[in-house]
């Protein structure tokens, strides 16, 4: 056997393996020949209806979570002049050697506590039901993208490619 016969035995072998592979690469699911040519801004393009399919369902979700936090921000900002008036009851009563009015302090605190909560509980209701609903739907059709071979693919390329390291 020739010295060259080796060398060019690895070469075919390797040639063969790197051909398997790309076959393998191509029959992958959601592959598409040309794949490996694309660029970030070809496969952004192409995830772009994908996205797009999201954006309502995010967006509307978004604008019902910041009605949340406006309403607890209001909500909180109606109810300082309470909290000041019971944190300075509380204050007072720290001057009460029996303990008796830090203890009818702490009750009032407790049930002011409580009936913010429920009437909260209740004006909130509406809108808190509209959140969990649009989160789950927004949920759903995350679950249903994730089960697309091809946006698969594209997220893999995205990944392999830096696509997203800006």
């Amino acid at each position: 056997m020739s010295t060259w016969h080796k060398p060019m035995t690895a070469a075919c072998s390797i040639g063969a393996t790197l051909w398997a592979l790309a076959i393998a690469a191509a029959q992958a699911p959601g592959a598409l020949p040309g794949d490996e040519a694309m660029t970030c801004a070809q496969i952004a393009a192409e995830l772009g209806p994908y996205m797009q399919r999201m954006t309502p369902g995010v967006t509307d979700l978004a604008a019902t979570g910041q009605e949340v936090i406006h309403r607890g921000n209001k909500r909180v900002a109606g109810e300082t002049p309470a909290a000041v008036g019971l944190t300075a009851a509380a204050l007072g009563s720290m001057a009460d050697p029996t303990g008796l009015s830090g203890k009818a302090v702490g009750q009032a605190e407790a049930a002011h506590q409580a009936e913010v909560w429920q009437r909260a509980e209740a004006e909130d209701k509406p809108l808190n039901d509209k959140y969990r609903a649009q989160a789950g739907a927004v949920a759903a059709q995350g679950q249903q993208l994730q089960s697309d071979a091809r946006l698969k693919r594209l997220m893999e390329l995205v990944e392999k490619k830096h696509c997203d390291a800006g």
